[in-house]
């Protein structure tokens, strides 16, 4: 029952947006009474803090067997690796996140984007701390949270904006820029 209630706010979301989303709307799309939803749920709120949580855990799933498989290969092509299965779990749930980006409340946002972050960040840091020698400085807090913010962003951006360039011009640009920003050149 939770199951198709969050799969139904997943799709009022995605249709109407969360201003106009409502727990009878949500409880329309699940086929289930509006009780239902409130004996699972307090309100719409709720609802969608479970749908941002399970996009986090789906796509920290997604990106993290990666980060591990890639931990041995050399930075660039790591980074390019990377970024390849970010933009491929992005475009993945491209609906679902335009919603999210485009109608939920920032706090709600940034309180999903938490958890990737820690798990994604203690990755990357791990991964910097392998090559001290190579980096551009010592600061590895410093260029993991530069490294992660600009991981976490700009694919956001492409996938959602669509903007004129090439994918795999794409993941070059930001591989160039990331590397740019933790290894000497």
């Amino acid at each position: 029952m939770v199951e198709r209630i969050v799969d139904a706010a997943a799709r009022v979301l995605e249709d109407v947006g969360y201003q106009h989303a409502s727990t009878n709307r949500i409880a329309a799309a699940a086929g289930v009474s509006p009780g239902s939803v409130y004996q699972y749920f307090t309100g719409k709120d709720e609802i969608f803090a479970v749908v941002v949580e399970r996009l986090g855990v789906r796509f920290a799933e997604s990106i993290v067997p990666v980060l591990r498989r890639s931990a041995l290969e050399d930075p660039a092509t790591r980074t390019h690796t990377v970024i390849d299965a970010v933009l491929a779990a992005l475009e993945a749930e491209a609906r679902l996140l335009r919603a999210l980006v485009d109608r939920i409340p920032t706090l709600e946002q940034q309180k999903a984007a938490t958890a990737i972050r820690g798990r994604v960040g203690e990755m990357v840091y791990q991964s910097l701390a392998s090559t001290p020698s190579a980096l551009r400085h010592d600061d590895l807090d410093r260029t993991t949270w530069m490294i992660v913010e600009l991981a976490q962003h700009l694919p956001v951006r492409y996938v959602l904006d669509q903007p004129p360039i090439a994918r795999e011009a794409f993941i070059d640009d930001l591989a160039q820029i990331i590397l740019g920003v933790a290894y000497v050149a």
